[in-house]
């Protein structure tokens, strides 16, 4: 008896199995570094935001927003082109990258009568884990003596 060429259909059934079994252990292997590259990213805008606000404060004696209490806040899903995104981009003279599902916003926390301080927050837009325990953001808050706070919330 001859045999013709290629794979049986056992063969083939083995193989979609070990494919499968491989691509189950690899899934949340891809969701624990995604959430691990997506957290680094929150963390490391919210340090560059504070450092331009910090140089911001240097030359205007006041932080960005200049209005007592007056916030910015910058969606995942907004285009570069957005005023919000383009008067940060102006005032602090940083990058802010859109489309991260990351969602910013900026508050000058400045109390009539007190020093000037401001606070940074950033957190998933999809509500997905930016850090271990399931934090979801990262709150950094800055005062006039140029005291830098991070906190994961």
């Amino acid at each position: 008896m001859k045999r013709r060429a290629g794979f049986t259909l056992v063969e083939l059934m083995v193989v979609v199995a070990i494919l499968g079994i491989l691509a189950a252990t690899a899934v949340p292997l891809l969701n624990i570094w995604r959430q691990r590259a997506s957290g680094s990213e929150a963390t490391m805008m919210v340090k560059r935001i504070l450092d331009a606000q910090i140089m911001y404060y240097l030359e205007n004696e006041n932080f960005f927003p200049e209005t007592e209490g007056a916030s910015v806040m910058m969606w995942h899903n907004d285009l570069p082109s957005d005023p919000d995104i383009a008067d940060v981009k102006d005032a602090l003279n940083i990058f802010i990258p859109v489309g991260h599902f990351l969602d910013i916003t900026i508050t000058n926390t400045t109390i009539i009568g007190n020093p000037p301080s401001c606070m940074v927050s950033i957190c998933s837009s999809k509500g997905h884990p930016l850090f271990k325990g399931g934090l979801t953001s990262i709150l950094g808050t800055l005062d006039h003596t140029g005291k830098i706070f991070i906190t994961a919330i």
